[in-house]
């Protein structure tokens, strides 16, 4: 009789490497900072560099003094798991809800979007926002991230993606 050793155990649920003592001394924006390093360093959650993630934060404005509402995203390129805060963009909420308008869902949004991000700019930002700020910006919610784990974008670019997706996730 032979003995076939059983596979190891693969956990459902990845353990959090979040730690509240540090989280506790951090910024809002070095919390954001904080998160990103953490998801993008870890690539079971995400490939290198992929993803996104936000905050929509209160700043000082810099020329008036006043409170605007800035929305600090992954800019454009680099690594989410080593980048450091001058990674993000930085855009005025008011400035870039304006541009709303120019947003049309089921088309090419990034050759008309794209280029109008640095008229948001806070702080003379000069960090690229990413082709993915819309998906931050307009949704309603103060912390946004979206990952690229390539476990699920293997299933989705199958050919029996949906099959696949029932069978694994039901």
């Amino acid at each position: 009789m032979s003995v076939v050793p059983m596979a190891p155990q693969v956990p459902l649920e990845i353990e959090s490497r979040w730690d509240d003592a540090h989280a506790a001394r951090l910024s809002p924006a070095e919390l954001l900072l904080y998160r990103s390093n953490l998801l993008g360093s870890d690539k079971r959650i995400t490939n290198f560099g992929g993803g996104n993630t936000s905050a929509k934060l209160r700043e000082k404005d810099p020329l008036t003094g006043a409170d605007a509402d800035v929305l600090w995203v992954k800019g454009s390129g680099g690594d989410l798991g080593t980048m450091k805060l001058d990674g993000f963009s930085t855009l005025y909420m008011e400035k870039f809800r304006a541009l709303e308008k120019f947003y049309k869902p089921g088309t090419d949004n990034d050759a008309v979007m794209v280029p109008l991000y640095a008229h948001c700019a806070f702080n003379l930002n000069p960090r690229a926002a990413s082709i993915d700020t819309p998906l931050h910006g307009f949704i309603d919610r103060a912390h946004v991230d979206h990952m690229h784990p390539d476990a699920l974008i293997a299933i989705a670019a199958s050919a029996d993606s949906k099959k696949l997706t029932e069978e694994i996730f039901g």
